[in-house]
C-alpha cells in the first residue's frame, strides 16, 4: 500500500482518488526517492586569513599611501581611500600608522636612507674607472618608481612637513661633505685626477637631478631613452674627467 507521510492508505481509497491525485503521490514518491540518494555534501572548511608581518603590512600601506598622495594630493588622500587600495581596513591601517602625517614622514626618511645608503657603495676604490663605474650605476639605479614619486610628493607637499625638510637638509649638508672628503682622499691618493669638478663634486649630480625631473614630467616610458643616453654620456663624461693622466 503506497504511504504518504507515514501513514498507510487503502488501496480502496488510493484507487478512488483522481487520477491526477494518484499521479502527484507518486511524482512525490520518486522525488524523496531521489533526493535521499544525493549525498549530503560536508561544508567546506572555513579559510584562514593569513597574518602578515607587520613589516610587511606597513609597506603595503606605505606603497597605497604614495599612490593616493600622488594621484589625489596630501589633503585628497583620505585614510579610508589609502586601506581600501592596500586591501584592509581602515582600523588595521592605525594599527601601524597615527595619521597621514605619520606615513608622509616614514617616506621621506626612508627616502633620505635610501640616498646616503647609496654612497656608501664608493668605499674602497682602486682606480677612476671604478669610481665612475659604482657612481653611475648607484645614481641611476636609484632612479627607481618609489623613489620618483616621493621625490614629486617632496616637491608639491613638502611644505606640510618643515621639520623634516630641516632635516633633509642638514642630512644632505653632511651628507655632501662626506663625499667631498672621500673625493679629496682619492685625489690625494691619486686615483682620480684633480680639476674644477672634484673641487664642487655635488655638480656631477646634475645630470642625474634632470633625468629624474624628465621621468616626472614625461612619465617613465616617454623619458626612457632620454634617461638611458644621459647615463650613457654622464659615465662617458666622467671617465674622461676624472681619469689620472
Amino acid at each position: 500500500m503506497p504511504a504518504r507521510g507515514g501513514l498507510v492508505l487503502p488501496a480502496a481509497i488510493v484507487g478512488a482518488m483522481p487520477r491526477h491525485c494518484s499521479k502527484a503521490l507518486t511524482q512525490r514518491d520518486r522525488m524523496k526517492k531521489t533526493v535521499s540518494a544525493v549525498p549530503r555534501l560536508r561544508a567546506e572548511p572555513t579559510k584562514k586569513r593569513t597574518r602578515l608581518a607587520p613589516e610587511v603590512r606597513r609597506q603595503q600601506i606605505l606603497d597605497a599611501a604614495l599612490v593616493e598622495f600622488n594621484a589625489l594630493g596630501f589633503t585628497a588622500a583620505s585614510i579610508s581611500k589609502i586601506a581600501r587600495r592596500a586591501g584592509i581596513s581602515k582600523g588595521n591601517v592605525y594599527v601601524h600608522f597615527a595619521n597621514k602625517d605619520d606615513m608622509f614622514e616614514t617616506l621621506l626618511e626612508r627616502l633620505m636612507s635610501r640616498s646616503q645608503g647609496n654612497w656608501s657603495r664608493m668605499q674602497d676604490l682602486q682606480s677612476a674607472e671604478d669610481f665612475v663605474e659604482r657612481l653611475v650605476d648607484a645614481a641611476y639605479d636609484g632612479l627607481t618608481d618609489d623613489t620618483i614619486a616621493i621625490a614629486r610628493l617632496l616637491i608639491t607637499e613638502g611644505h606640510r612637513v618643515p621639520h623634516l625638510l630641516s632635516k633633509w637638509s642638514a642630512a644632505n649638508l653632511q651628507a655632501r661633505a662626506d663625499r667631498q672628503a672621500l673625493v679629496d682622499q682619492f685625489v690625494a691618493e691619486g686615483k682620480i685626477k684633480p680639476s674644477p669638478l672634484t673641487e664642487h663634486f655635488s655638480i656631477v649630480m646634475a645630470p642625474v637631478v634632470y633625468s629624474a625631473v624628465a621621468q616626472m614630467v614625461l612619465g617613465k616610458e616617454q623619458a626612457a631613452d632620454e634617461v638611458r643616453a644621459m647615463r650613457d654620456t654622464h659615465r662617458k663624461l666622467l671617465a674622461l674627467l676624472l681619469r689620472p693622466a
